[in-house]
């Protein structure tokens, strides 16, 4: 803000290793008139949460948080490698789990055998430890041959949190006139708050 920014977009962020993006700073952003956008993973929660106040979600998981659909945060979590190695993600989130079995669903690729034991496997397993292969692994007793049904996981699972952060890129990178006014002081009144004081004077 500092820098003049007044469109921001906001996608993904740390929770444990790091503070994750407070919602405070969300709004004192939103009060001095930026337009922000959020989707995918803890952009969408962001966006669900404050919307109201003028928070613009974007895409599917959005879509789901705000309606209620979906409300658990773990949803959207995995574990990821550091810097070094392009944060990679080394497990698999809910919502793209959640998303895969439906299309596999969709195109007739499992049945509602199958699609059942991988998606209650899924909701099992912690973030930390859900992989495709573990959900598979943890079907199996109930959902059949765990080597085809890796396979057939394997070759048609994508990523809806990709695709919603895409789709936020997109948005940004149309001209300023058509993604709408930055102008959104007047929604409400800042209340400031100790830490959030404490903040800008650290910044």
């Amino acid at each position: 803000m500092r820098q003049g920014i007044a469109r921001i977009g906001l996608i993904d962020g740390l929770f444990e290793s790091a503070p994750a993006v407070w919602h405070k700073e969300i709004l004192s952003a939103l009060a001095a008139g930026a337009a922000i956008w959020g989707a995918a993973s803890m952009g969408a929660l962001r966006a669900a949460e404050l919307h109201c106040f003028g928070m613009t979600g974007i895409g599917k998981i959005f879509e789901q948080y705000v309606s209620g659909e979906r409300y658990a945060d773990a949803d959207v979590a995995v574990v990821h490698a550091p810097a070094e190695l392009g944060h990679l993600p080394l497990t698999v989130a809910l919502v793209d789990v959640e998303a895969s079995l439906a299309r596999l669903s969709d195109r007739g690729v499992l049945d509602r055998r199958d699609i059942a034991a991988l998606a209650a496997a899924a909701c099992r397993l912690h973030f930390k430890d859900r992989t495709w292969s573990r959900v598979v692994h943890e079907a199996e007793r109930n959902a059949g041959d765990t080597d085809r049904l890796l396979a057939r996981v394997s070759q048609h699972a994508f990523s809806q949190k990709t695709l919603d952060a895409e789709a936020l890129l997109a948005e940004l990178a149309k001209p300023a006139t058509e993604t709408g006014s930055a102008d959104r002081a007047e929604k409400f009144r800042l209340n400031r708050t100790y830490f959030l004081n404490a903040l800008e004077r650290r910044t």
